[in-house]
């Protein structure tokens, strides 16, 4: 079960607002100059110049989901005037996300502490802006001509699949495609009931809809290949990459048919996905959502002229607490298996992958805990039992001893991430591996973020920025000394690097590939090294 942020009330378990929308303030205070126009299968666009990047924002890719609500996207309506693609387009609509499991049994989101993680939250964040008219993508590129081929890299953006746009400043594309001379690309799609609600049981018209937002990022990924020599961007050198919901964004689309040949490498970020959601969950589900809208389901079509942000509500309300059911499908159709359950997918068997989490993932997810940062051993003992069963006594003595200068809700942040993203990412690497095709490469980011004192440690989310190399868009997080910057031009070099070849090594930072029998991990820190099977008695105990 992966952990999403929230960006309209909630920041994950914490909750959060946004950061209004635009670009970093040094951008902006530069006097940008519009690019020649550029050709696509579409319609002529032109953006401008920031800083030595032509920047396109807003760029349709798909037509208004608006009109075939629920079912596959369409190309765009071509236009025959130059169109300029110079500010942000829509977000997907947005959907409250509530508290989980790992915020104890009574989260409250109201004390101090709390305040200070929201505040964080916002940071980084883009707010308003929704629409259904939302297939867009931004593209980033040091020169937007066919002169030179260099290596795409697409983004998925996080959220679960809830939540999220390509459009946030921390992900702004600038500083990644400067570094790194690589054509840097963001994807909007839809999200939570109009990208992933299942009526198919109930119309054929709607067999698709448990995985349109998928399908959008397809289309997405189509528009890539066709376009993306013009903007200077190589089309058979594609990588995806993805956080959170973004990593399970590309986990699944590493087992879609229709995605097959549309990209050539693959990174996930604290976002293993495994397996998706089943039939039975999402014909329920769907029962369920259409109950609180008071709509029969002999009158499913009366759900595309709702308003949509009532359908949105209905789907939220109609989850029950610990479940997932607004996500991708395996449908028969689209997704025809879970990605990697039991086995890797053969439709991305030679697509190399780079996949790993951060040290402490959970703590972000523990914040509305009222014993956080207080609670005792014992305390530590019965949240871990809580959450991990048989296993969360043995996991806080494992940590105990791995890690005897911490305090007890480190042991159970520790535990709780373990079991969660770090020990599913190692059985996707494993999955991967034994399909001897293509190469694995494993990370974990140690970096504690000096927020609140270090209270946090490396909470999930921390690498967005970072691998951006945009650590100055969460100065409450990151602080504003050099460390989240030296960190961050190691990070998204070894991304960058990735991208142009298949290997994340770099000058003076060797990065071999995982394998089962040494388990190489580079460890990201002021000073990143390569740790052959980090916390080992860990891996042991969890992935049992």
């Amino acid at each position: 079960m992966e952990h999403t942020l929230s960006r309209r009330e909630t920041m994950s378990s914490v909750g959060a607002g946004a950061l209004l929308l635009g670009m970093p303030g040094s951008l902006l205070a530069r006097a940008p100059a519009f690019t020649q126009p550029v050709d696509t299968t579409v319609g002529k666009i032109r953006g401008k110049r920031i800083g030595g990047v032509a920047n396109f924002l807003g760029i349709p890719y798909g037509d208004d989901t608006g009109r075939r609500r629920f079912q596959p996207p369409t190309a765009p309506t071509p236009w025959t005037d130059v169109r300029d693609c110079i500010v942000l387009g829509h977000q997907a609509p947005q959907m409250n996300l509530g508290p989980n499991d790992a915020s104890g049994p009574s989260p409250d989101m109201t004390s101090a502490f709390v305040r200070q993680v929201m505040a964080a939250g916002r940071e980084g964040m883009e707010v308003g802006n929704e629409g259904e008219d939302c297939l867009v993508l931004n593209v980033y590129t040091p020169d937007a001509s066919p002169v030179r081929k260099r290596p795409v890299m697409v983004w998925l953006h996080g959220g679960g699949f809830a939540i999220g746009s390509a459009g946030d400043p921390q992900y702004d594309g600038n500083a990644l495609a400067r570094r790194g001379d690589v054509v840097v690309v963001g994807i909007n799609h839809r999200l939570n009931a109009l990208g992933y609600l299942y009526l198919g049981a109930l119309s054929d018209d709607f067999a698709d809809s448990g995985n349109v937002g998928q399908l959008d990022m397809v289309l997405a990924l189509r528009w890539v290949r066709d376009n993306i020599a013009q903007f200077g961007g190589d089309p058979e050198n594609v990588t995806i990459f993805g956080e959170s919901g973004g990593g399970s964004k590309v986990s699944v689309m590493l087992a879609m048919p229709a995605a097959r040949g549309l990209f050539h490498k693959a990174i996930i970020q604290s976002g293993p996905g495994l397996a998706m959601g089943e039939k039975a969950d999402a014909i329920a589900h769907a029962e369920r959502t259409l109950a609180k809208l008071g709509v029969a389901p002999a009158d499913v079509h009366k759900l595309q002229s709702m308003d949509c942000r009532q359908i949105i509500a209905a789907a939220s309300a109609a989850q029950q607490r610990g479940g997932r059911v607004l996500g991708p499908l395996v449908d028969g159709r689209s997704l025809p298996r879970h990605p990697f359950t039991p086995t890797a997918p053969d439709e991305s068997r030679n697509i190399p992958v780079m996949i790993g989490t951060t040290k402490t993932e959970a703590t972000l997810f523990m914040a509305a805990d009222p014993l956080f940062g207080t609670m005792t051993e014992q305390q530590a003992r019965e949240r871990a039992s809580r959450l991990l069963g048989d296993k969360g006594n043995a996991a806080i003595d494992v940590f105990k001893n791995l890690r005897p200068g911490d305090a007890p809700t480190y042991w159970l942040a520790a535990a709780a991430t373990a079991n969660g993203a770090w020990v599913n990412s190692i059985r996707l690497a494993e999955r991967k591996l034994d399909q001897h095709a293509a190469p694995v490469y494993m990370y974990r980011l140690d970096w504690e973020a000096p927020f609140a004192g270090g209270a946090l440690k490396s909470p999930h989310g921390i690498d967005t920025d970072l691998v951006f190399d945009n650590p100055q868009a969460k100065p409450l997080m990151n602080g504003t000394g050099p460390e989240p910057r030296r960190i961050a031009a190691v990070m998204s070099q070894a991304w960058i690097n990735f991208a142009r070849n298949g290997n994340p090594s770099q000058r003076g930072l060797e990065w071999p590939s995982y394998t089962a029998e040494t388990r190489k991990t580079m460890m990201f820190n002021v000073k990143s090294t390569v740790v052959a099977d980090p916390d080992r008695p860990a891996r042991i105990l969890l992935s049992a």
